[in-house]
């Protein structure tokens, strides 16, 4: 969309608001302030500038690798002159990493190293300014994890240096670690523009001269936002607005506020937090400005006229909230104390605040968000309370969830209570929070003690956690765990006889939910949760079956829809709308998305011409030694299959879409793909590529094996898992069609045997070692790992497809088939599906010497269904029955051992 164009969307959707933010002091207005941050000084001296008018005036602390030495100082033009010096054993050990704060106070500077006062000294003529970094002449380090703060805990300004695009200082690269502002020899870095991690207040009084018929509240903001109207809050809807990619869409919220509004004075007000701000993660999509936010409110009154009631401009009031700091990945801290009671109430009055500014619009185009809102969910109790150490209480809440802790407190004004969250423990009960990262993942509440019982719950943050630790001197009454995530419909029920099944099934639906914010996050707890395409891929089809995702991934896919990577990456763009097009008969979506579906396919041919994609990351974390390197498996094998797919997937949907022309162009492409793939991967033999377990798996599971070569295939696969020791050797893409392949030709028993089975690798060893929700790795600890990942639970849908046997023959589920796939060691199975034409049921049962099969056909739909014949442990099609709408029973005789 032009800039033009954007403009029009936004005047159109806002008519008469203006963009406003807070006033924000000037960086070069601080005086009094605390500078924290990390240092790996490798070689020379490091200068830690502060109080900066100019590049030749400021005030600093310089730390010389050599020497150990520490000096405070001043340069004024030029002429430099030392204020304090000392030599401090904590620059011994370098190069390593030290934590150095340094403390500019009314009175002097002090220099702080891992919690001990190295010096001070008294700053002569001292003027207010900025904050940088000098590297010396031979001077090579690297400053990460920066913090400013005010004398009052307040945070001015934090950066990460994660993003080249948002480092915001005049010097200086981000380090090849991908974190970290390296400053190379005689490197002068001032910060020139930082965007504050501010959180104020904005108010508004109005009248309402008769009463309203109805009322519609509009608001977008940059950075997350709460809302309330005259004091209530319209809805339970949690960190919003969603997540987008902002330079093209902004997805604004519409709220039905008809019953909160009164005749005569009202109020709005909102509360700004930074949510996907600058020091979001690189990979995700995020703000790298200042926050804003327009609003409007449209009612129709009693007379029948309808008119913009209010809208944001420079008369709305603002001042600072309590929350002294708030983070995505860090937490809040929050000063009861600063409250203000009633603030956004009508006739509050607001002394001391001061009035909004205008601020500059974003880009984007702006829409609605017809996506399901984010919410609190139902609370968990602890289900014990350890004490690794006196003073602290570990809170085990017995699931891993993402969200965060609601805390009831007592204690007197400025007592605090500290909430820090994990999904480990140590062996001493203590938190481990390793799977965090960098992640600081901490909650800080300043009792204001002017009540018996005071709550608190963040409201822009959350975490992934299992494990709550609570520290301080306030007294913790109460602690409960809040789940958080998209409000999306509970669509399927799977349960069976084998509890290490039913464990799975509960660890990935937790999982899914866990990572279902606005966008489908890759983890919930580690310093990331970005929108990871080929995650949410591999995972579509068995969130379907287990949740209502129709409105939620229609909005997906208006984010993705520009996307072009390699096909494990991109996939969805293609795999999703059809998805929605067979599970809910959504031909509306298949349509809009078609032509960003046929570019990306003709985009991959156009890369790849020969039909063999040979980059990507292939089937993504097999068991492997740890390692960057080894995450990777089967690159091309799994790209090239999956290209293959897109362009069979794109075939058909031009088909739908009436382009018989372009179905058949994009058939013969698939074509002309799988001829490449068969000479560049078969053996001739049924073995493809390597002969790993993915490597048979993928052209079986989507029909690339030719006819003649499929038993070989199968026979291929079944020595791949003997080779392992008869374990499971997949990664995200492999494990996805692990059951499928094997259900298909005959060895269910075995699927199960590789998923439920307790010795590493496999789900059952995850839970054995007590996993609550599915793991990033095979293996419980590794240079990349989180235990909150949902990317392995692409195996969910079989267990409804396979085991349950329920899968769609026409879009929308308007024809069924019921094939139920038997294994010997299940006694039972329960599968419930609701769909757009009503709630499908396979249910099965073992009794005595006969199965026995019942099945209910929603109204409008017919079914085909398939009764297996047991052949020793073997199921195999022995007849089919076409039955209508009701309910259905059938009994199918079992052989000794299909019996067992």
């Amino acid at each position: 969309m032009t800039d033009q164009a954007s403009q029009l969307v936004r005047h159109d959707v806002f008519k008469e608001a203006a963009w406003i933010a807070a006033p924000v002091a000037g960086h070069r207005d601080w005086d009094e302030y605390a500078i924290e941050l990390n240092v790996f000084l490798e070689a020379g001296t490091l200068e830690i500038l502060f109080g900066v008018r100019s590049e030749t005036r400021y005030s600093g602390c310089s730390l010389d690798a050599a020497s150990g030495g520490v000096t405070l100082f001043v340069n004024e033009d030029g002429t430099r002159q030392a204020l304090a010096e000392a030599v401090a054993p904590e620059l011994d050990n370098l190069p390593s990493s030290i934590r150095i704060r340094l403390e500019r106070s009314a009175e002097d500077i002090a220099v702080v190293i891992g919690g001990r006062t190295v010096l001070s000294a008294r700053e002569p003529e001292r003027e207010s300014g900025t904050i940088g970094f000098k590297a010396g002449s031979g001077g090579a380090a690297v400053c990460r994890d920066l913090r400013v703060f005010a004398p009052d805990g307040r945070i001015l300004y934090v950066n990460r240096f994660y993003d080249p695009a948002a480092i915001q200082f005049g010097g200086g690269r981000i380090d090849g670690s991908g974190s970290g502002l390296r400053l190379d020899e005689n490197v002068l870095a001032i910060c020139e523009a930082p965007v504050a991690p501010d959180s104020p207040l904005l108010r508004k009084d109005f009248e309402l001269p008769s009463a309203v018929e109805q009322a519609e509240l509009r608001v977008y903001a940059l950075g997350w936002y709460e809302l309330s109207v005259n004091g209530a809050k319209p809805d339970a809807r949690l960190l919003t607005p969603a997540n987008s990619p902002y330079d093209r869409r902004l997805l604004y919220d519409v709220y039905e506020v008809t019953d909160l509004l009164n005749t005569g004075t009202n109020a709005i007000g909102l509360w700004l937090g930074n949510g996907y701000n600058m020091n979001y993660s690189r990979w995700g999509w995020k703000w790298k400005r200042g926050k804003a936010v327009a609003l409007e409110l449209k009612a129709t009154l009693a007379d029948g006229s309808t008119a913009i009631i209010v809208a944001t401009d420079e008369s709305w009031l603002t001042k600072p909230s309590p929350l002294l700091a708030n983070d995505i990945y860090d937490g809040e801290t929050f000063d009861a104390r600063l409250a203000q009671p009633g603030w956004d109430l009508p006739g509050f009055p607001a002394e001391g605040w001061g009035h909004a500014v205008r601020a500059e619009p974003p880009e984007g185009e702006l829409a609605p968000n017809q996506q399901p809102s984010v919410i609190a969910h139902a609370t968990l109790q602890p289900i014990r309370v350890l004490r690794p150490r006196e003073g602290t209480s570990v809170y085990d809440f017995g699931q891993n969830i993402a969200g965060w802790a609601r805390a009831a407190v007592r204690g007197p004004a400025g007592a605090r209570i500290v909430l820090r969250y994990s999904e480990l423990i140590d062996g001493d009960g203590a938190i481990d929070p390793w799977t965090n990262r960098n992640a600081k993942a901490t909650d800080v509440y300043i009792l204001g003690g002017e009540a018996e019982r005071e709550t608190y719950e963040p409201r822009f943050t959350y975490h992934g956690f299992r494990y709550v630790e609570a520290t301080g001197d306030a007294e913790l009454l109460e602690l409960l765990a809040v789940p958080v995530h998209a409000n999306v419909d509970e669509a399927g029920e799977f349960s069976s006889s084998d509890e290490t099944l039913a464990r799975i099934q509960r660890n990935l639906r937790w999982s899914i939910l866990n990572n279902l914010y606005s966008i489908p996050t890759d983890c919930c707890q580690r310093d990331e949760r970005t929108p990871c395409l080929m995650d949410s891929a591999v995972v579509e089809e068995a969130a379907i079956h287990n949740f209502g995702m129709q409105a939620y991934y229609r909005k997906w896919l208006g984010d993705i829809s520009h996307d072009a990577g390699n096909p494990d990456w991109s996939g969805d763009k293609v795999t999703l709308p059809w998805y929605l097009y067979q599970y809910y008969g959504d031909r509306e979506t298949l349509e809009a998305y078609y032509p960003s579906m046929s570019a990306y396919v003709e985009a991959l041919g156009a890369k790849w011409p020969a039909g063999i994609v040979e980059e990507g990351f292939g089937d993504w974390c097999v068991p492997n030694d740890d390692g960057w390197e080894n995450y990777f498996n089967e690159v091309e094998i799994v790209n090239s299959a999956l290209y293959w797919r897109f362009a069979r997937i794109v075939s058909q949907a031009a088909a739908v879409c009436g382009r018989a022309e372009e179905a058949m162009r994009f058939s013969a492409l698939a074509d002309r793909i799988g001829e490449a793939f068969q000479s560049r991967f078969h053996d001739g033999a049924g073995i493809y590529g390597s002969g790993s377990q993915t490597a048979q798996l993928m052209p079986l599971a989507f029909g690339l094996v030719p006819a003649s070569c499929v038993g070989k295939a199968v026979q291929g696969l079944l020595a791949a898992i003997e080779a392992k020791g008869r374990r499971l050797d997949t990664g995200i893409y492999g494990t996805r069609y692990l059951m499928d392949v094997l259900a298909d030709y005959g060895h269910i028993d075995l699927a199960l045997s590789l998923l439920t089975q307790p010795e590493y690798p496999g789900f059952g060893y995850q839970i054995a070692q007590g996993a609550t929700t599915l793991w990033e790795q095979w293996s419980e600890k590794g240079g990349m790992h989180s235990h909150d990942h949902a990317m392995f639970g692409g195996i969910g849908a079989s267990f409804y497809t396979r085991l349950g046997g329920i899968e769609p023959l026409s879009p929308g589920y308007e024809s069924i088939r019921i094939r139920p796939i038997v294994p010997s060691r299940l006694q039972w199975v329960r599968t419930r599906l609701k769909t757009a034409r009503g709630e499908i049921v396979s249910d099965w049962t073992k009794e005595g010497d006969a199965l026995r099969l019942e099945v209910v056909i929603p109204v409008g739909a017919t079914a085909v269904v398939v009764l297996p014949n047991f052949n020793g442990n073997a199921a195999t099609v022995s007849e089919e029955r076409i039955v209508g709408p009701g309910c259905h029973a059938f009994d199918v005789a079992l052989t000794a051992a299909a019996a067992e």
